[in-house]
Protein backbone atom coordinates (compact mmCIF):
# COMPACT_ATOMS: atom_id res chain seq x y z
CA UNK A 1 0.00 0.00 0.00
CA UNK A 2 2.79 2.44 0.92
CA UNK A 3 4.75 1.84 -2.32
CA UNK A 4 1.53 2.36 -4.28
CA UNK A 5 0.66 5.61 -2.46
CA UNK A 6 4.24 6.84 -2.74
CA UNK A 7 4.37 5.98 -6.44
CA UNK A 8 1.12 7.88 -7.08
CA UNK A 9 2.47 10.98 -5.30
CA UNK A 10 5.76 10.80 -7.19
CA UNK A 11 3.95 10.45 -10.52
CA UNK A 12 1.70 13.41 -9.67
CA UNK A 13 4.59 15.75 -8.87
CA UNK A 14 6.44 14.61 -12.00
CA UNK A 15 3.33 15.24 -14.11
CA UNK A 16 2.91 18.67 -12.55
CA UNK A 17 6.53 19.59 -13.33
CA UNK A 18 6.13 18.36 -16.91
CA UNK A 19 2.94 20.40 -17.29
CA UNK A 20 4.60 23.55 -15.95
CA UNK A 21 7.92 22.75 -17.63
CA UNK A 22 9.64 23.69 -14.36
CA UNK A 23 10.85 21.82 -11.29
CA UNK A 24 8.12 22.59 -8.78
CA UNK A 25 8.45 22.73 -4.99
CA UNK A 26 6.51 19.48 -4.77
CA UNK A 27 8.81 17.67 -7.20
CA UNK A 28 11.98 18.93 -5.53
CA UNK A 29 10.83 18.13 -2.00
CA UNK A 30 9.34 14.71 -2.77
CA UNK A 31 12.26 13.49 -4.90
CA UNK A 32 14.99 14.78 -2.60
CA UNK A 33 13.20 13.33 0.44
CA UNK A 34 13.29 9.99 -1.33
CA UNK A 35 16.94 10.36 -2.30
CA UNK A 36 18.17 10.67 1.30
CA UNK A 37 16.65 7.27 2.07
CA UNK A 38 19.91 5.41 1.48
CA UNK A 39 21.21 6.77 4.80
CA UNK A 40 18.19 5.54 6.77
CA UNK A 41 19.59 2.08 7.43
CA UNK A 42 22.71 3.53 9.07
CA UNK A 43 20.57 5.73 11.28
CA UNK A 44 18.42 2.72 12.15
CA UNK A 45 21.54 0.90 13.35
CA UNK A 46 22.40 3.93 15.47
CA UNK A 47 18.95 4.09 17.08
CA UNK A 48 18.48 0.30 17.25
CA UNK A 49 15.41 0.27 15.02
CA UNK A 50 14.52 -3.10 13.50
CA UNK A 51 11.92 -3.68 10.78
CA UNK A 52 9.72 -6.75 10.68
CA UNK A 53 11.29 -9.49 8.50
CA UNK A 54 7.78 -10.19 7.16
CA UNK A 55 8.09 -7.25 4.75
CA UNK A 56 9.52 -7.64 1.27
CA UNK A 57 13.15 -6.62 1.54
CA UNK A 58 15.84 -5.28 -0.75
CA UNK A 59 19.61 -5.73 -0.53
CA UNK A 60 20.80 -2.61 -2.34
CA UNK A 61 22.45 -1.21 0.80
CA UNK A 62 24.26 -4.33 1.98
CA UNK A 63 27.58 -2.65 1.13
CA UNK A 64 27.22 -0.25 4.05
CA UNK A 65 29.38 -1.24 7.05
CA UNK A 66 26.73 -0.24 9.62
CA UNK A 67 23.09 -0.97 8.92
CA UNK A 68 19.90 -2.44 10.36
CA UNK A 69 19.32 -6.10 9.39
CA UNK A 70 16.13 -5.67 7.31
CA UNK A 71 15.60 -3.00 4.64
CA UNK A 72 11.93 -3.00 3.53
CA UNK A 73 11.11 -2.22 -0.08
CA UNK A 74 8.44 0.29 0.98
CA UNK A 75 10.78 2.62 2.89
CA UNK A 76 12.01 4.80 -0.03
CA UNK A 77 8.38 5.53 -0.90
CA UNK A 78 7.54 6.18 2.75
CA UNK A 79 10.37 8.73 2.86
CA UNK A 80 8.90 10.62 -0.08
CA UNK A 81 5.59 10.94 1.75
CA UNK A 82 6.69 11.29 5.39
CA UNK A 83 9.05 14.25 5.08
CA UNK A 84 6.94 16.10 2.51
CA UNK A 85 3.73 15.87 4.54
CA UNK A 86 5.61 17.02 7.63
CA UNK A 87 7.03 20.02 5.75
CA UNK A 88 3.63 21.01 4.38
CA UNK A 89 2.08 20.81 7.86
CA UNK A 90 4.85 22.87 9.47
CA UNK A 91 4.79 25.55 6.78
CA UNK A 92 1.00 25.78 6.70
CA UNK A 93 0.71 26.09 10.47
CA UNK A 94 3.66 28.47 10.54
CA UNK A 95 1.99 30.71 8.00
CA UNK A 96 -1.13 30.84 10.17
CA UNK A 97 0.99 32.16 13.05
CA UNK A 98 2.63 34.68 10.72
CA UNK A 99 -0.78 36.06 9.77
CA UNK A 100 -2.20 35.88 13.31
CA UNK A 101 0.69 37.36 15.31
CA UNK A 102 2.86 39.06 12.70
CA UNK A 103 5.79 36.79 13.49
CA UNK A 104 8.48 35.86 11.00
CA UNK A 105 8.18 32.41 9.43
CA UNK A 106 11.37 31.38 11.25
CA UNK A 107 9.92 32.28 14.66
CA UNK A 108 6.66 30.52 13.81
CA UNK A 109 8.46 27.33 12.77
CA UNK A 110 10.56 27.39 15.95
CA UNK A 111 7.43 27.69 18.09
CA UNK A 112 5.58 24.77 16.47
CA UNK A 113 8.58 22.55 15.64
CA UNK A 114 8.48 20.31 18.71
CA UNK A 115 4.69 19.83 19.06
CA UNK A 116 4.17 19.21 15.34
CA UNK A 117 7.10 16.81 15.14
CA UNK A 118 5.99 14.83 18.20
CA UNK A 119 2.40 14.66 16.96
CA UNK A 120 3.38 13.52 13.46
CA UNK A 121 5.99 11.05 14.68
CA UNK A 122 3.68 9.52 17.28
CA UNK A 123 0.95 9.16 14.69
CA UNK A 124 3.22 7.34 12.24
CA UNK A 125 5.62 5.48 14.50
CA UNK A 126 3.02 4.85 17.16
CA UNK A 127 0.83 3.02 14.65
CA UNK A 128 3.80 1.25 13.09
CA UNK A 129 5.24 -0.06 16.37
CA UNK A 130 1.78 -0.95 17.71
CA UNK A 131 1.16 -3.03 14.56
CA UNK A 132 4.59 -4.67 14.66
CA UNK A 133 5.92 -3.08 11.48
CA UNK A 134 9.08 -2.05 13.29
CA UNK A 135 10.35 -1.61 16.83
CA UNK A 136 13.21 -0.13 18.81
CA UNK A 137 15.14 -2.88 20.55
CA UNK A 138 16.01 -2.02 23.16
CA UNK A 139 16.09 1.69 22.17
CA UNK A 140 17.72 4.43 24.21
CA UNK A 141 16.05 6.32 27.02
CA UNK A 142 12.36 6.36 28.03
CA UNK A 143 10.03 4.35 25.83
CA UNK A 144 6.49 3.02 25.52
CA UNK A 145 5.99 -0.71 25.00
CA UNK A 146 2.74 -1.87 23.39
CA UNK A 147 0.90 -5.08 24.19
CA UNK A 148 2.47 -6.79 21.16
CA UNK A 149 5.98 -6.02 22.44
CA UNK A 150 6.59 -3.21 19.97
CA UNK A 151 8.44 -0.25 21.43
CA UNK A 152 8.66 3.46 20.59
CA UNK A 153 11.19 5.76 22.24
CA UNK A 154 10.09 9.08 23.75
CA UNK A 155 13.23 11.26 23.75
CA UNK A 156 15.94 9.68 21.64
CA UNK A 157 15.41 9.88 18.74
CA UNK A 158 12.15 11.84 18.49
CA UNK A 159 13.82 14.80 20.16
CA UNK A 160 16.66 14.73 17.64
CA UNK A 161 14.16 14.60 14.79
CA UNK A 162 12.71 17.94 15.86
CA UNK A 163 15.69 19.64 14.18
CA UNK A 164 16.27 18.47 10.58
CA UNK A 165 12.68 18.12 9.30
CA UNK A 166 11.71 21.59 10.49
CA UNK A 167 14.94 23.19 9.30
CA UNK A 168 14.69 21.66 5.83
CA UNK A 169 11.05 22.76 5.58
CA UNK A 170 11.97 26.33 6.51
CA UNK A 171 14.91 26.40 4.10
CA UNK A 172 12.72 25.02 1.32
CA UNK A 173 10.16 27.80 1.77
CA UNK A 174 6.39 27.75 1.80
CA UNK A 175 4.84 27.01 -1.60
CA UNK A 176 4.04 28.71 -3.81
CA UNK A 177 7.59 30.08 -3.60
CA UNK A 178 7.83 33.31 -5.60
CA UNK A 179 11.58 33.78 -5.31
CA UNK A 180 14.76 31.81 -4.74
CA UNK A 181 14.72 29.94 -1.45
CA UNK A 182 17.52 29.51 1.09
CA UNK A 183 19.10 26.56 -0.76
CA UNK A 184 19.20 28.41 -4.04
CA UNK A 185 20.50 31.68 -2.61
CA UNK A 186 23.22 29.84 -0.66
CA UNK A 187 24.46 28.36 -3.94
CA UNK A 188 24.30 31.86 -5.51
CA UNK A 189 21.76 30.94 -8.17
CA UNK A 190 20.65 34.57 -8.12
CA UNK A 191 23.62 35.33 -10.36
CA UNK A 192 21.68 33.61 -13.14
CA UNK A 193 18.56 35.74 -12.63
CA UNK A 194 17.34 39.32 -12.84
CA UNK A 195 14.67 40.85 -10.61
CA UNK A 196 11.13 41.52 -11.80
CA UNK A 197 7.82 42.19 -10.02
CA UNK A 198 5.73 39.10 -9.34
CA UNK A 199 2.16 39.05 -10.59
CA UNK A 200 -0.35 38.87 -7.72
CA UNK A 201 -2.76 36.62 -9.63
CA UNK A 202 -0.54 34.84 -12.14
CA UNK A 203 -1.95 32.96 -15.10
CA UNK A 204 1.25 30.96 -15.46
CA UNK A 205 3.98 29.69 -13.15
CA UNK A 206 6.60 32.16 -14.41
CA UNK A 207 4.33 35.16 -13.96
CA UNK A 208 4.18 34.41 -10.26
CA UNK A 209 7.96 34.54 -9.85
CA UNK A 210 9.84 37.67 -8.79
CA UNK A 211 12.79 36.88 -11.05
CA UNK A 212 13.60 36.08 -14.67
CA UNK A 213 16.14 33.48 -15.66
CA UNK A 214 19.09 34.80 -17.65
CA UNK A 215 20.51 31.44 -18.80
CA UNK A 216 18.90 28.51 -20.64
CA UNK A 217 16.07 27.33 -18.43
CA UNK A 218 17.16 23.70 -18.37
CA UNK A 219 20.56 24.71 -17.00
CA UNK A 220 18.92 26.80 -14.31
CA UNK A 221 16.56 23.99 -13.31
CA UNK A 222 19.50 21.55 -13.20
CA UNK A 223 21.34 23.98 -10.91
CA UNK A 224 18.26 24.26 -8.68
CA UNK A 225 18.02 20.49 -8.42
CA UNK A 226 21.72 20.30 -7.58
CA UNK A 227 21.33 22.89 -4.82
CA UNK A 228 18.39 20.98 -3.30
CA UNK A 229 20.17 17.64 -3.64
CA UNK A 230 23.39 18.74 -1.95
CA UNK A 231 21.54 20.54 0.85
CA UNK A 232 19.30 17.55 1.59
CA UNK A 233 22.15 15.03 1.49
CA UNK A 234 24.65 16.97 3.61
CA UNK A 235 22.17 18.30 6.17
CA UNK A 236 20.44 14.92 6.62
CA UNK A 237 23.77 13.18 7.18
CA UNK A 238 25.19 15.79 9.55
CA UNK A 239 22.05 16.54 11.59
CA UNK A 240 20.49 13.07 11.81
CA UNK A 241 22.82 10.25 10.86
CA UNK A 242 26.03 11.45 12.52
CA UNK A 243 24.39 12.09 15.95
CA UNK A 244 22.72 8.65 15.85
CA UNK A 245 25.97 6.85 15.03
CA UNK A 246 28.00 8.89 17.53
CA UNK A 247 25.51 8.33 20.37
CA UNK A 248 25.55 4.57 19.95
CA UNK A 249 29.31 4.54 19.52
CA UNK A 250 29.97 6.68 22.61
CA UNK A 251 27.51 4.88 24.89
CA UNK A 252 28.40 1.41 23.69
CA UNK A 253 24.68 0.70 23.78
CA UNK A 254 24.08 -2.71 22.25
CA UNK A 255 21.17 -4.50 20.64
CA UNK A 256 20.57 -8.19 20.06
CA UNK A 257 18.88 -7.55 16.71
CA UNK A 258 20.97 -4.63 15.41
CA UNK A 259 24.48 -5.77 16.31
Amino acid sequence: MIPLAGSVIILLVIADSVRRRRLTWGFLFVVNSMLVYWMETMGDWGQELIYSPAFARHHLLDWLPLKTPNDPVFMPFAYAVYWTVHAIAVLWLGQLLVKRYGWSLLKSVLVIAIPVNYAWDFLVEGLATAHGWWTYYPGMGPSVTWSNGGRITLLWTIGLMCVWPNLIAYWGGKPPVRGLNHFERFFALDRYTSAKPATADPSSYDEGLNYEVAIPRWKFEAARFGAWFVTFQVSFFMLLIVPLLVMRGITGHDSVYAP
